[in-house]
């Protein structure tokens, strides 16, 4: 007699853990996520590229600028004999 009393109580109450401990795992699982989104990540990409764009360009500024160096002493070695010469 004591079962037929108890049992929908004791129904309840297991129904209650149980969904209690799915939204607990739920809420754990969730905070597992990454905490940055889609978009952050796609435009944290791009800034690397551009950085990377970036610094191709200065290296290829400085050959330029090694290279402006080196003929400005080439022409200004033989400037001399040039004008000598005339």
């Amino acid at each position: 007699m004591h079962f037929q009393i108890w049992w929908p109580f004791a129904f309840v109450i297991a129904l209650v853990t149980i969904t209690s401990i799915g939204r607990l795992a739920e809420k754990l699982i969730d905070r597992s996520k990454p905490l940055q989104p889609r978009g952050l990540q796609e435009l944290s990409d791009k800034v690397d590229r551009i950085g990377q764009a970036v610094e191709a360009v200065a290296l290829e500024v400085e050959r330029i600028g090694e290279s402006q160096r080196f003929l400005t002493r080439v022409l200004s070695d033989k400037a001399p004999e040039q004008i000598a010469g005339r």
